[in-house]
């Protein structure tokens, strides 16, 4: 009976520590955001949130510009997705809503 309240406990601790490490996964790196749509994005679902409303906006700004992709703004995608210099210039003139 002990051994099997010891599993049960080790179970349930793994999957929250697999919880926690999801959750701080998910978690934004940028501090400091340039649009609104990222920003809330990040607050509402974290990265994976932001990533899904960048991915519908370049959807909608391909009507502009086909040839537009993920690296025409972000000079390295994941962990960080760091940005390009020109990509507010860039997003604020696609100006997709």
């Amino acid at each position: 009976m002990i051994a099997i309240a010891r599993l049960l406990a080790a179970v349930v601790i793994v999957a929250a520590l697999g919880q926690a490490a999801t959750a701080v996964a998910d978690v934004c790196k940028a501090k400091k955001f340039e649009t609104k749509l990222v920003e809330d994005a990040c607050k509402q679902g974290g990265q994976g949130a932001a990533k899904d409303a960048m991915k519908k906006w370049t959807k909608a700004a391909k009507a502009k510009r086909p040839s537009l992709d993920c690296k025409s703004c972000h000079s390295k995608l994941a962990p960080g997705y760091d940005l390009k210099k020109d990509a507010l210039a860039l997003f604020k003139e696609l100006d997709v809503k």
